[in-house]
């Protein structure tokens, strides 16, 4: 009796694995392929993408935040280095190249962020432009 149990049992775990090890296999080649990310191009002053660069630098951030936050901050200092390298003055308008995810967490770490109320024109203008980005976006697919 206790022989044909340990026999079930070895036979129970055998299949188990082995339809585990089958499921693995074919759900990787039936994984559907990453899709292209949707690019946004929100166009503001040169003095802004520096502006906005040091502001979310005040943001306190969460651990899990880390990456999120470096990504999108070396979106921004790229640009404002390229435009400033292209000879860009500070009230030149530059358009940012960036995915739709680094946009919202632009966006995200500047609702965090606090200003002063002299400020906020400014903070609109930016945010304006990255709705304005997304909506050209969304619009063309």
């Amino acid at each position: 009796m206790i022989r044909t149990l340990v026999v079930a049992a070895m036979v129970v775990c055998t299949f188990g694995a082995f339809t585990s090890t089958a499921l693995a296999q074919s759900s990787s080649t039936l994984a559907p392929a990453p899709s292209k990310p949707i690019m946004i191009s929100p166009k503001m002053k040169l003095a802004d993408v520096k502006a906005v660069s040091q502001f979310i630098q005040g943001v306190d951030l969460r651990g899990t935040e880390v990456d999120a936050y470096l990504d999108t901050r070396k979106v921004l200092t790229e640009a404002a280095d390229a435009a400033t390298k292209a000879g860009k003055k500070d009230d030149d308008q530059v358009s940012l190249e960036m995915r739709l995810d680094q946009g919202q967490n632009l966006f995200t770490l500047m609702q965090r962020g606090q200003l002063k109320g002299a400020e906020a024109e400014k903070w609109r203008e930016i945010v304006q432009s990255l709705q304005d980005a997304v909506k050209s976006a969304t619009d063309k697919k």
